[in-house]
């Protein structure tokens, strides 16, 4: 039973890959004035792909996400690159093609080194080739296949804000419908806020810790340079969606993978979800937000 449900995701998956990309991309909502929350692709759609790798991202697309989140660092020479680790250990095979070249951090590789390195066998066998993309080639390759879905950036280290935003800038991409930002990182909002233009939605993320010690004090702290809040699943509650909303804030959360956590988080009125399979929410009814009382 569970080969033949696996061989039937998989048959799934190949049918979506084949299908034209522009036709199964669908327009994002803007995330204040959603009627249901916003799908937003966790590392492309990696439940059924290697996170972070263009195949994930056509098939993200290909489910109809909303945003497709990236994260994105600098390797060594300044190349934006899209990996979520600071290391490229559990994603790549650096250890085996640069064994001495230990702790492997990004940051000491170049981005000719880096496409030496094989980044989806450690998903599983199909995938063995695979590359780490930079971020500029996921924009080449959305563009090309003219996928709608808007990205949905993550800032992983401080510094590279100015660079994004030139690079987004040159795609003609620096428009509130063609992107937002997140980061743990207020000094990172901060510095993007001054480089974007008005209306690009910047989301302030916040650790299971941090979740556990909020009070109204931060929600009006962040609101003073962030549009939103990204919060983990385990700190979710109804109390503190509310108290979110009347600061202003929109509230997304991460991640979400089971279908009773999504009817639980769209009961709550959250306006986002972050989901490392991006084709399960459109398929439950559950997910249409009440009408307040």
């Amino acid at each position: 039973m569970r080969r033949t449900a696996a061989l039937r995701q998989w048959l799934h998956v190949l049918l979506l890959l084949c299908l034209p990309l522009g036709l199964a991309a669908s327009t994002a909502a803007q995330p204040s004035v959603a009627p249901k929350p916003i799908i937003i692709a966790h590392r492309g759609a990696s439940g059924h792909a290697p996170e972070h790798t263009l195949t994930s991202y056509r098939l993200a697309a290909r489910m109809q996400a909303d945003y497709i989140e990236v994260d994105v660092r600098a390797t060594r020479g300044g190349k934006l690159v899209a990996l979520h680790d600071a290391t490229l250990v559990r994603t790549t095979n650096a250890e085996t093609v640069y064994p001495r070249r230990s702790p492997w951090q990004v940051s000491d590789f170049s981005i000719r080194e880096l496409k030496k390195l094989d980044a989806g066998a450690w998903f599983a066998p199909r995938f063995a080739g695979e590359r780490v993309p930079t971020l500029d080639e996921v924009i080449q390759l959305l563009k090309a296949e003219r996928v709608e879905a808007p990205l949905y950036i993550e800032t992983k280290q401080p510094g590279i804000e100015k660079a994004v935003a030139h690079l987004l800038q040159s795609h003609h991409m620096l428009r509130p419908d063609r992107v937002m930002f997140q980061s743990f990182s207020r000094k990172s909002l901060e510095a993007l806020r001054r480089l974007i233009p008005r209306g690009i939605p910047l989301i302030q993320l916040i650790d299971g810790r941090e979740a556990q010690h909020w009070n109204d004090q931060r929600l009006r702290q962040i609101a003073s340079y962030a549009d939103g809040i990204g919060l983990p699943l385990s700190a979710v509650t109804k109390e503190r969606v509310r108290a979110a909303h009347r600061r202003g804030l929109i509230v997304h959360v991460y991640t979400v993978n089971a279908p009773h956590d999504l009817a639980r988080l769209c009961a709550m009125g959250v306006d986002g979800i972050f989901t490392d399979y991006p084709d399960r929410p459109a398929r439950i009814a559950a997910c249409r937000r009440p009408p307040d009382h």
